[in-house]
């Protein structure tokens, strides 16, 4: 695999940074917030979940615009909105406003999270697709991870303004990701999948003379350009027909159950669930450390998903974070928060889904559709996943304050283990299979 193809699809990919900045960088505003504005549990939460509502039109209609207009220039727009949110979200004079502009910076995030899993699985070889694919999410993580550093960097510092104005900092930070984002997308090229879609011959043969050997990028044109030629235009109705119906329904519930692992509530959370602990010491820091664990673990699944397969580490993610699930409710039953187990029971859980869920949500839903339909079908499944996600980040606090934590917890063990039979009879193992083929595997499901 050239050196090219890995930095085109890390810019991509830089989309997924900011996702996972802007999404985990509220964890540590939420103790500023909650007195400044004198929030309950409610308007916690819709502060939250602002940004994952704002994520369901944007990842639902990203896929439609970037079928039209291209993938890299809807990155482009993604970017600026990326600043317009940060820079809002640090300005916010009341709460409305601060929910509008989290609201704005999740339209980007949805956006985020449709176009760059279509960009990296078009670029990438169909024997490093996966790991390439991977690149999503271990920017995820790493944004999640930067956005836990910078909050507790600000929050430590001993130059800014009193604690009342530390939220301000902890979400205008953002920006800077937001502008790199923005410079080093105008350095990348367009998906040559979509430009064979508009008739740019010319154009995709020098994109893919930069990805494949020219004997590989003379071929790699001919299949794209023949699947393509032999299908209608796409159209958003193309999605229901019975032909593709049965994959964009697998898609949508396997996006949409990737949420209701329940891993955003640790990382929203991560701070109200440490405070109920009796270990002591830096919630903060405690939350660093979640990120650290995020990332070291996605980064070990890297050698395993084009190796053991995307279906194999689903099946195992979600007994071990089922089995964490229900560990935490005994824990919280029996009282056990004098110690660091509940700290270790959440590494655990989050280290077994950073190396399954987490690495396989992204690259399975951009490559399981075919060319025909992969923009909408991506943006529908992604659609779903927030929706998940908006649910989630809304009742969390109060199923927390209202049911206690045995039960939250409870209930999300139960969801975790009933993911098996999902994932045993629906999904389909795509392991080194080409974009082109994949449509004949979903037929037997």
């Amino acid at each position: 695999m050239k050196s090219y193809t890995v930095l085109i699809s890390i810019v991509a990919a830089l989309g997924g940074l900011l996702f996972g900045f802007d999404t985990a960088v509220i964890a540590g505003a939420l103790q500023y917030l909650k007195p400044y504005f004198h929030l309950n549990d409610a308007e916690l939460g819709l502060v939250v979940a602002a940004a994952s509502i704002g994520c369901i039109p944007g990842a639902l209609f990203a896929g439609y615009l970037a079928d039209k207009y291209g993938r890299k220039n809807l990155m482009i727009v993604t970017s600026m909105l990326y600043v317009i949110a940060a820079i809002g979200s640090g300005i916010a004079g009341s709460f409305a406003q601060l929910v509008i502009y989290r609201l704005i910076g999740g339209v980007a995030i949805g956006m985020a999270s449709t176009l760059a899993p279509i960009y990296i699985s078009e670029v990438a070889p169909p024997t490093f697709r996966g790991r390439l694919g991977m690149l999503q999410q271990l920017a995820i993580v790493t944004g999640i991870l930067l956005s836990f550093i910078s909050n507790y960097l600000i929050v430590n510092s001993s130059f800014l303004s009193s604690g009342d104005d530390y939220w301000r900092y902890l979400l205008a930070a953002a920006v800077i990701p937001s502008a790199i984002f923005f410079f080093l997308l105008l350095l990348v090229p367009e998906s040559p999948r979509w430009l064979i879609s508009k008739d740019k011959i010319s154009d995709a043969k020098s994109i893919f003379g930069k990805i494949y050997s020219d004997k590989e990028s003379q071929a790699q044109v001919k299949i794209v350009s023949d699947n393509i030629a032999s299908e209608e235009k796409p159209a958003l109705r193309d999605v229901l027909t019975p032909r593709f119906k049965k994959v964009v329904i697998i898609g949508i519930v396997f996006a949409s159950i990737a949420q209701l692992t329940g891993i955003n509530i640790v990382f929203y959370y991560a701070p109200l669930i440490f405070a109920q602990t009796h270990v002591g010491g830096s919630v903060l820091f405690q939350t660093v450390l979640t990120g650290v664990v995020n990332l070291i673990f996605t980064l070990l699944a890297f050698p395993l998903i084009d190796r053991l397969g995307r279906k194999k580490l689903l099946l195992a993610g979600s007994c071990i974070m089922g089995l964490c699930m229900f560990t935490l409710a005994a824990l919280f039953y029996f009282d056990m928060l004098h110690n660091y187990f509940v700290l270790a029971t959440i590494f655990v859980y989050i280290g077994g889904f950073a190396c399954t869920w987490g690495v396989v949500l992204w690259v399975y839903v951009a490559e399981i559709f075919p060319n025909k339909i992969r923009g909408n079908a991506t943006s529908i499944a992604v659609f779903g996943n927030w929706v998940a996600n908006t649910i989630v980040s809304l009742t969390f606090p109060i199923m927390l304050s209202q049911l206690g934590a045995v039960a939250t917890f409870g209930i999300y063990g139960i969801i975790n283990i009933s993911m098996v039979l999902f994932v045993s009879r629906y999904v389909f193992e795509t392991k080194g299979v080409p974009l082109e083929k994949i449509e004949e595997l979903y037929a037997s499901v």
